[in-house]
């Protein structure tokens, strides 16, 4: 018996450490310029073809978006999401890549709440290395409302089937670490390929 409450002395300061980690996979499944994809996050779908996309999700009833590439390596995006209490929100996507790192920018208007939000990200990706830091804005208090920090690594299986294990960490508007996310993220391409 002293052994015991020696050993459950000496590790319960390590409970304090233990980490609440939720688990969010996702599949994508595309097929030349057809997608569908399930996500755990939200319990969001997303089917699209071309640059136009639908989706639901726990939080969203409708949405419907498109975006399209635009010069040296820009690309941008409109959106429209009627969400499940009802409000109707807009958004403005653009973002920059080049040699592996991207910047981007999402706008969002909530034209019911006549509120305002604005998501800045950088990241990076080389030798199938990814990493992000994403931070979340209101401009209608202008005030900062917290961070995600986001790597992974895509392991291409074949030309057809990948896997990329990915974490993320986020953080609110005092630096404080909150529930950490870990998944893995599969897409299967059955994109024909034509020789000439």
């Amino acid at each position: 018996m002293k052994k015991f409450l020696m050993a459950l002395m000496i590790l319960a300061p390590m409970g304090a450490y233990a980490l609440d980690v939720d688990v969010l996979n996702d599949v994508k499944v595309t097929g030349n310029d057809a997608s569908i994809k399930v996500a755990q996050d939200g319990n969001e779908v997303t089917v699209g073809v071309g640059g136009l996309s639908f989706s639901n999700s726990d939080t969203v009833t409708f949405g419907i978006a498109y975006e399209t590439d635009l010069l040296f390596g820009l690309n941008g995006g409109l959106s429209y999401d009627y969400a499940t209490n009802d409000d109707h929100i807009l958004g403005l996507d653009t973002g920059f890549e080049t040699f592996g790192a991207t910047i981007d920018a999402s706008f969002a208007w909530n034209t019911s709440d006549t509120d305002f939000t604005v998501d800045l990200g950088t990241g990076y990706s080389i030798f199938g290395v990814d990493g992000s830091v994403t931070s979340y804005w209101d401009l209608d208090d202008t005030s900062y409302k917290g961070m995600d920090v986001t790597t992974g690594y895509t392991w291409a299986v074949t030309d057809s089937f990948s896997v990329r294990p990915n974490l993320t960490v986020p953080f609110d508007e005092d630096f404080t670490r909150e529930d950490i996310s870990a998944g893995v993220s599969i897409v299967i391409s059955f994109d024909s390929v034509t020789g000439g």
